[in-house]
């Protein structure tokens, strides 16, 4: 891909501070040669006042669009994402949220960066997707996507679940306590951070499981090579439902006697950054790492 002529911006229709930097964008380029969509936001409550200067699109027209730019925190960020792997375009992020692991474009420098990533000025990377399976007898459906991770928790109760696990159809270890995480390297950022998960660079191709708080200390985090087949299953003690989160939204609920099938998706996600973007950079920046705040 070398310009970007067809742009769509993702946003939160209720934002009315994301919808201004797209306004922003959206009146610095009108009288150029793009063609500026936004997405039909579907609802009421929508800040936009003058909808007849904007074009909206749905999703089922967004064939040859090149570009889909998000614009607020990473949970829009990941509804971008899904959108973009559906339909096989690239995503970047400008980031209105807080800490924004995932949208490296502050708001301040929006409008230069999106011209140079417009003409072509722009590093593009790849990232790994994951995608979950319900196992029920002899069926074996898919029930989504994850950019981010998989949890396994429980719902209404108050009971540890147990969870065995499998890797490539041998068994591993029987995980008791309040969940499990399934995570991307992108998503090692996420949940799995604040359950003591490692931090992965995004181009590295492995998943991580990590317990939330286990009962015992020697169920630790462990890091599997993406070609893995993970099946997670309900012991036969455990007579809860547990839920099953993919990217922060509950998605369905595994039962006794159901199995869940997780494994690298087919496609990958095209995310593009500014040039010369550095993922330790952006850590630095998010983690605060090397700065000595002890004589503030």
């Amino acid at each position: 891909m070398d310009e970007c002529k067809k742009i769509v911006f993702s946003y939160n229709s209720s934002d009315e501070k994301s919808f201004a930097v797209i306004q922003k964008i959206i009146d610095n380029f009108g009288n150029s040669n793009l063609e500026l969509f936004l997405i039909d936001p579907k609802t009421n409550n929508t800040p936009i006042d003058e909808s007849e200067k904007y074009k909206f699109i749905s999703k089922n027209k967004m064939a040859g669009i090149d570009l889909i730019i998000s614009v607020g925190g990473d949970g829009t960020m990941l509804k971008s994402t899904k959108l973009a792997y559906e339909l096989e375009i690239p995503v970047t992020g400008i980031n209105r949220g807080r800490l924004g692991f995932l949208t490296d474009i502050n708001p301040n420098q929006a409008l230069s960066v999106i011209k140079d990533i417009i003409s072509g000025q722009f590093d593009i990377e790849n990232r790994m997707l994951i995608e979950v399976f319900v196992r029920n007898n002899n069926s074996l459906n898919s029930i989504g996507y994850a950019f981010n991770d998989i949890v396994i928790n429980r719902k209404e109760t108050g009971r540890m679940i147990n969870i065995e696990t499998s890797i490539d159809n041998k068994p591993i270890n029987t995980h008791e306590g309040d969940g499990f995480i399934i995570s991307t390297p992108t998503g090692s950022t996420a949940y799995s951070l604040s359950c003591g998960g490692p931090i992965m660079k995004p181009d590295v191709e492995a998943f991580l499981l990590v317990p939330i708080a286990p009962h015992t200390l020697n169920d630790r985090p462990m890091v599997l090579p993406s070609s893995s087949e993970i099946i997670l299953r309900l012991c036969d003690n455990q007579t809860d439902m547990v839920g099953i989160d993919i990217d922060g939204d509950t998605m369905s609920e595994l039962k006794p006697g159901q199995e869940l099938l997780i494994k690298k998706a087919e496609k990958t996600v095209s995310l593009l950054h500014p040039e010369n973007y550095d993922y330790f950079d952006n850590l630095k920046s998010k983690l605060l790492w090397g700065v000595d705040n002890r004589n503030d």
